[in-house]
């Protein structure tokens, strides 16, 4: 959760701005892999992702009209439903 929360703050931080996995992956301390995981777990329906061929570079915002309050209340309800 904490690490999703991270993830999310930098890709709000970016301002509407692209950002590849590996640059949120430095910003937030965490190996690119874990960050590109989870986005694709948790965070799919809040982010638009491009892929660059044929670099096989994966460029990630947030969608323009999402509110981080709205991200956060769906990862906390999501964390009350798994530990159930």
């Amino acid at each position: 959760m904490e690490n999703l929360i991270k993830i999310v703050k930098c890709l709000k931080q970016a301002e509407e701005g692209w950002l590849w996995a590996r640059e949120i992956s430095r910003r937030v301390e965490l190996h690119h892999k874990t960050v590109s995981r989870l986005i694709n777990k948790h965070l799919t329906m809040f982010v638009e992702v491009q892929r660059l061929e044929p670099f096989n570079v994966q460029m990630i915002r947030l969608k323009p009209d999402t509110d981080v309050n709205s991200v956060f209340r769906f990862l906390s309800v999501m964390e009350k439903i798994s530990n159930k």
